[in-house]
């Protein structure tokens, strides 16, 4: 008699015992590095079994990745993200072992080990449980969208967790990217007033696109927290009103400095900024009337001389709309330069606001 082993069976058998061997091979690799360190053999050393390391860490996660998508495992997205974020730590402290600027983090190589340890009480061949702890652990880093799509991984008591840990700007853009039938769940789970500190930080349009997932008791009841200013755009978005008044799309969080300010005290001071404003890789130059002067694109100011002023590494000849111009025009003019914002201006060149793309489009959508 004959026993036939379906095809997917055996592929199911081989995949699981190659990442085990896979995650074998991490194992001693990393035992190596430990022992080799303990032993304080030369930097050289250390730093081409580390290197090592990363490699096999990479292709172990890749390995991993194929066959959760392959099967459709439950808690992808977020493994995903774990992943990425060990990867990136990883690979950052061999680029500064390699320069000579810092030894070898004993508690990285910590981490590495719970997540490639062989627990024999974690049954899931992914090791779920040793990367939920490394997963809350690296939250607050998580890009929101990646966020968004890794939290319907959980269940609802889970979620509710780790989106109550979030701070006010990674918890506000998390909620602006997932999918409304979790933007109804997630609210559910807050105070008004948490719901609404996260909402007055949106965009009006953002915004908008969030209250209208909820019931009319809620957008009522969030709406009053607000400010009355606040409160009349979001409204007349909703409505569908106004919709060619570029300052109702406009967002005032925007990062704004001095024409004499330094390019190093800039670098130092980004950080804090970034965290409170909606556009992140745009700094505008400002006169002391108001007039827009000139940009600072993020990744220019990354190549400039710490000694330098803004205004000498801006850009000037700077795309702008107005005030009054249509949401129409303004689609056009971000798809012609391929911009993710544009300042819009009133009289004398005053900046009154900035129009993030995204916003656009999602207005266009409604």
């Amino acid at each position: 008699m004959v026993i036939q082993i379906e095809d997917d069976q055996t592929q199911e058998f081989t995949s699981f015992d190659a990442l085990t061997q896979d995650t074998l091979q991490v194992m001693l690799v990393l035992g190596k590095l430990s022992e080799t360190m303990g032993a304080g053999a030369d930097s050289l050393r250390v730093t081409g079994l580390f290197s090592d390391l990363v490699d096999r860490v990479d292709h172990h996660f890749l390995i991993e990745e194929e066959m959760m998508e392959s099967k459709a495992y439950p808690g992808r997205h977020w493994h995903r993200v774990v992943h990425r974020e060990l990867l990136n730590e990883m690979r950052l402290a061999l680029t500064q072992a390699s320069s000579g600027k810092a030894a070898i983090d004993r508690a990285l190589l910590r981490r590495v080990r719970t997540v490639f340890s062989l627990d024999t009480e974690d049954d899931d061949v992914f090791r779920a449980r040793a990367k939920l702890g490394l997963f809350k652990e690296v939250l607050p880093d998580v890009h929101p969208a990646d966020l968004a799509a890794a939290l319907p991984d959980f269940d609802l008591k889970q979620r509710s967790d780790i989106f109550g840990d979030l701070q006010t700007n990674q918890a506000s853009n998390t909620l602006e990217e997932v999918e409304p039938k979790l933007q109804r769940e997630l609210v559910a789970s807050l105070s008004i007033e948490r719901v609404a500190e996260l909402i007055d930080f949106m965009t009006p349009a953002q915004a908008a696109g969030v209250l209208r997932n909820l019931t009319p008791a809620e957008c009522w009841a969030i709406l009053q927290q607000l400010g009355p200013v606040r409160s009349r755009k979001i409204s007349a978005l909703m409505e569908k009103r106004q919709k060619k008044t570029l300052l109702h799309l406009a967002t005032l969080r925007y990062m704004r400095v001095d024409p004499d300010m330094s390019c190093a005290v800039l670098m130092n001071r980004y950080r804090d900024m970034a965290a409170k404003a909606r556009v992140w890789r745009y700094i505008y130059v400002i006169a002391p009337d108001g007039a827009l002067l000139g940009v600072v694109d993020v990744r220019d100011l990354l190549m400039s001389p710490p000694a330098a002023r803004v205004d000498e590494v801006m850009m000037t000849n700077v795309v702008t709309l107005g005030e009054f111009d249509s949401v129409d025009h303004a689609a056009i003019q971000l798809d012609r330069y391929g911009f993710e914002a544009l300042p819009v201006v009133g009289l004398g060149g005053k900046l009154m606001g900035v129009l993030v793309g995204r916003d656009v489009m999602t207005v266009g959508e409604w």
